[in-house]
């Protein structure tokens, strides 16, 4: 019975294959693509400061690459062919594509976690070389003391060594030193709030349009939804909690759809705040890749069907056509640097050290 409610779920036809064999709980190894696949977005701010978020690829991306060269061509008479000489290239020109399924995402958020940065999180960084060497340097001493104070903490009381006025000095300056950090980073241009909960603003309206309907009918009404068959399936304690849960996933997914959407904009209240920096990242292919998103298009999937209350698509198909836009300082291309990596380099970086891409994005330069 658990297995036929599992498969009506997920619509799937063999648990071995998709989850690894089936006992009473989802084991499904885990893939972890969108710690190694995304989309990070950087917002403009003031003093050299970006606000940066991250929009993953649950699923595998189509991306589609190219390139152009400018070439000066010289017609010499009498002569069967032309001569010519490089007048530079055009930026790199990308296409992403990518879905975002709503039951993919549940599922995802259950097996694996999805990690807090792809969630609704804006990290503030310092863009300037020399202060973000300096916040860097101050959040290092920070964990460096965090770590020593803890250090402390596992030795215990009962231990001679222990030195409760130590760790305690210990603690404070640690405190110190991040609250210093943060001091220097400062707050961002705009106020940051939670949110507007898109979710549960919907399903009370629905629930209000059909509040004519008995109390019973509901419950046999959601019992025998999508989210019903899912609860059973995951053990979920609660038809409320379950509802909780998926809202916070619908959340979600709008959240990523309107950065999408905010990827082509400016700044209304301070229209020198252009655009995003959209960096690309999907495994040694595409390391960090700055780029500028020229269009976008969002896609709704009608064949997958809605989430009946708030009407959230179970399928949405996202695609992006990007310019690479590699700036940096203007100066010398150092892979794995920021911003140095984001310089432009020529094939001379591939025959010295086979790499052309920034390579200072999470994977590699940690930032």
């Amino acid at each position: 019975m658990t297995e036929s409610i599992i498969k009506t779920a997920f619509g799937i036809d063999t648990l071995a294959d998709s989850f690894g064999g089936y006992n009473g709980k989802l084991n499904k190894k885990k893939r972890l693509l969108h710690e190694r696949a995304h989309l990070a977005l950087e917002f403009p701010q003031t003093n050299n400061r970006v606000l940066r978020t991250y929009i993953p690829f649950l699923e595998n991306p189509q991306i589609n690459e190219r390139g152009k060269a400018r070439l000066n061509t010289y017609d010499l008479v009498g002569r069967a062919g032309q001569l010519f000489s490089y007048g530079g290239a055009e930026s790199r020109r990308i296409t992403v594509s990518f879905n975002i399924s709503l039951l993919h995402v549940l599922e995802t958020d259950i097996t694996e976690g999805i990690a807090e940065k792809f969630l609704r999180q804006f990290n503030l960084f310092f863009t300037d070389r020399e202060q973000a060497k300096k916040l860097f340097k101050l959040r290092q001493e920070s964990s460096n003391l965090s770590a020593e104070a803890r250090l402390q903490n596992e030795l215990g009381a009962d231990d001679p060594d222990f030195d409760p006025v130590a760790n305690l000095s210990l603690q404070l300056k640690a405190y110190a030193k991040s609250q210093e950090a943060e001091s220097f980073l400062g707050d961002s241009d705009q106020k940051i709030a939670n949110g507007r909960d898109y979710s549960f603003i919907h399903r009370e309206y629905y629930r209000n349009l059909i509040g004519a309907i008995s109390q019973v009918e509901l419950e046999a009404q959601d019992s025998n939804s999508f989210l019903g068959n899912l609860q059973n399936a995951l053990e979920i304690t609660t038809r409320s909690q379950g509802y909780k849960n998926l809202d916070k996933i619908i959340n979600m997914i709008y959240c990523w759809v309107n950065l999408i959407r905010a990827s082509v904009m400016n700044n209304s209240t301070n229209s020198l705040y252009g655009p995003p920096i959209a960096r690309l990242t999907y495994g040694p292919m595409y390391n960090n890749v700055p780029c500028l998103v020229e269009d976008y298009s969002v896609k709704i999937m009608d064949e997958a069907g809605f989430e009946v209350q708030t009407l959230t698509p179970k399928r949405i198909q996202i695609s992006l056509n990007m310019v690479e836009s590699r700036t940096g300082d203007f100066g010398k291309y150092v892979a794995t640097a920021y911003p140095d990596g984001d310089n432009v380099t020529g094939w001379e970086s591939i025959i010295e050290n086979n790499e052309l891409d920034p390579l200072n994005g999470l994977i590699g330069g940690g930032i």
